[in-house]
This record gives structure tokens, C-alpha cells and sequence, in this order.
């Protein structure tokens, strides 16, 4: 049998990610986008002060969001590796290693994550998102655990590249990403 043939065999949410399996790339723009929702929503000071020069630094254009994402590795357990880099000026702010547990429906996963984030003062973060692939398969949606809060997560792919949306009650990040290759 084909890789053509085993692709369209497969389950709808695996189908999604393995069209996607590579190294991106893309400029990271991130901005707060309501200071009173930040200064209400119960941060600690060091991390409204990461967000706002998170804020800050994306605006020199140098900020850049790098991932892979792996679904070959464990397809037999109808898993998924992703990793994320985000840097500004090559230094790294936050670092993320995701599984994502495909559902049998074909539609719905969970995110499995553990994150650290600049500076490196406190131990990694570990957190569950639930995620669905949208009806069409060419988009995923993700709600994912961030600062206290809830990231809505959105992926599409467009004719620039695999665009990602993230909102928060006091953010917006956006990002469009640009293939690089294949896994090395």
C-alpha cells in the first residue's frame, strides 16, 4: 500500500498533523492588548513585567517562533511531538516540548505540555489543553493554559503560510509560519 493510501486511512486529526510534520518558522508579534485586564488578572509582578517586555521586544520585528512537529515518531500510540522556541535576538524566551494524544474520533486531542519561560528563575510548567482539528481539516483549535489564564489557540493554513492566532483576555500574539524543512 501507498504512503498516499496509508495517509487517507488514517484518522482525520492524524492526517492534519502529518500534512504538517517539519520544521517551521516565522516573526512573532505579540501584544497587550487591554493593560487594565493584566493589571486585574492576579500575575505577579515579575510575570506582567515578562508579558510587557514580551510586548516590547516583538516590536523590533527580531522576535521569531521556531517549531517541529513530529508525527511519525509515535503514531502507533496516535501520538504527535511538537517543540516550540520562542527568541528575540536569538536569546531563547520560552521553551515548550507538547504530545498531543490524538483522539479515535478524528477530531479531538489533548496537548500535553511542559514549558519554561525567561527568566529561567522558576522550574518548568506542565499543563493539559484540549484541541480539536476544525471540520474542515485545515485548522486546529487549542485552549491552552498560559499566565493564569486561558490561550485560545487558533492554526490555519493560508496562502503565506500555517498562520497561528493566540488570544488571551489581555493579549494577542500572531504568527505566520513558514516551512523549513524536514525533520532533521
Amino acid at each position: 500500500m501507498t504512503d498516499t493510501k496509508i495517509a487517507q486511512q488514517a484518522p482525520l486529526n492524524f492526517q492534519y498533523y502529518q500534512r504538517k510534520e517539519g520544521r517551521w518558522r516565522g516573526r512573532f508579534r505579540f501584544a497587550i492588548t487591554d493593560v487594565e485586564a493584566l493589571a486585574a488578572s492576579g500575575l505577579g509582578r515579575l510575570d506582567r513585567w515578562s508579558l510587557r517586555m514580551t510586548d516590547l521586544l516583538s516590536r523590533s520585528g527580531k522576535a521569531v517562533l521556531a517549531t517541529t512537529l513530529d508525527a511519525t515518531t509515535r503514531r502507533e500510540q496516535n501520538e504527535v511531538l511538537h517543540t516550540t522556541r520562542l527568541s528575540i535576538f536569538g536569546v531563547t524566551l520560552l521553551r515548550s516540548d507538547e504530545t498531543m494524544c490524538l483522539d479515535a474520533d478524528g477530531r479531538n486531542l489533548v496537548m500535553k505540555g511542559r514549558q519554561s519561560a525567561f527568566p529561567w528563575l522558576a522550574k518548568p510548567v506542565e499543563w493539559i489543553a484540549p484541541g480539536a482539528i476544525a471540520e474542515d481539516h485545515d485548522g486546529a483549535v487549542y485552549h491552552i493554559p498560559f499566565y493564569g489564564t486561558t490561550i485560545k489557540q487558533e492554526m490555519r493554513m493560508t496562502p503565506e503560510g500555517l498562520e497561528m492566532t493566540q488570544t488571551s483576555p489581555f493579549s494577542k500574539a500572531v504568527v505566520v509560519l513558514q516551512r523549513q524543512g524536514p525533520l532533521a
